[in-house]
């Protein structure tokens, strides 16, 4: 809606200044007054409306910019969002299968007292490790209520809709290298909204310089003299003269937004190069973690877990 509004900018920033109609009469007598009937003009001079329409322009640049970082945020929050759910379903499911486990366990424990092997107290501390399992599933499943909420959010539901999210956990994302990264760092929304302001920024400075430049009024009118009794043609030009008032603050302060403008966008490109970086090596130490568990810890997790099932 922004972008949409930005259209009346420019609409805006293209408008003529209007006519203006005056109208005078002098003295109320009607034998000896004068009216005066005069359309007055003004003409911008110094270039105002070309520097007005260009600095429009960025604006709806600027709002087009702001759209596609809007857009992008959205994409990976809807990503993420979707990945959780997978994440919340597969705990889920692995806390289904422990409570299973428990339960098998605690039946165990209750034959090995009731034949005499072991004492109550085994029983007892089954139980309560089963519970503890039916408070992690309960938690497990609560946090895919709050998952499941969040995804739908994103596409304007109140509530899920949907049954569960479809995909696969397993595969890991590539990891790009530190140049495509930069590649991709160049085009981004954020530093192409920052470079869009510097632009704006010095469009500004551009129109309040051409400020400096007074406007034109052209003025075409009659005169009619009841004391004459004739009409008189009027014709006219006026100028204002900047003598107290060269619009002289008004430029400096545009021209040290723009160096603002530009200091920003050197500060975005720091900060967003530390950024990508770090994320990058979290996305390394990541990969190489999720490596590890696959090839090392799972395979001796299920070697126990089938000794232990199998005892």
């Amino acid at each position: 809606r922004e972008w949409e509004a930005t259209e009346g900018i420019v609409i805006q920033g293209r408008a003529r200044p209007n006519p203006e109609l005056a109208f005078l009469l002098e003295d109320t007598r009607r034998e000896t007054r004068t009216t005066t009937l005069q359309l007055n003009q003004p003409i911008e001079l110094g270039g105002k409306r070309a520097a007005r329409v260009q600095a429009a322009g960025h604006v709806r640049e600027i709002a087009a910019a702001e759209l596609e970082v809007r857009r992008a945020e959205i994409r990976a929050a809807v990503t993420a969002n979707f990945f959780e759910v997978l994440a919340a379903q597969e705990r889920v499911r692995l806390a289904q299968e422990v409570a299973k486990l428990a339960k098998r366990a605690t039946e165990v424990a209750a034959k090995r007292v009731a034949s005499g092997k072991v004492p109550p107290l085994e029983e007892t501390k089954a139980r309560v490790a089963e519970a503890n399992v039916r408070l992690d599933l309960s938690l497990a499943q609560s946090e895919l209520r709050t998952a499941r909420q969040r995804l739908a959010s994103t596409w304007g539901n109140s509530s899920p809709i949907f049954e569960r999210a479809e995909g696969r956990l397993e595969p890991l994302p590539s990891l790009p290298s530190a140049e495509t990264l930069n590649a991709r760092l160049a085009e981004s929304p954020r530093l192409k909204l920052a470079k869009i302001e510097i632009q704006r920024r010095k469009s500004l400075a551009d129109l309040e310089r051409a400020k400096r430049t007074p406007d034109l009024t052209v003025s075409l009118g009659a005169m009619r003299s009841e004391e004459l009794g004739r009409n008189q043609l009027l014709l006219g030009v006026s100028i204002p003269i900047p003598v107290f008032d060269s619009n002289r603050g008004n430029q400096i302060e545009a021209l040290k937004r723009a160096d603002k403008a530009r200091d920003e966008l050197t500060a975005m490109q720091l900060r967003l190069t530390s950024e990508v970086r770090q994320v990058h090596e979290r996305l390394s130490a990541a990969r190489n973690e999720v490596q590890t568990l696959q090839a090392d810890v799972l395979l001796g997790a299920h070697s126990v877990y089938d000794a232990a099932t199998k005892g």
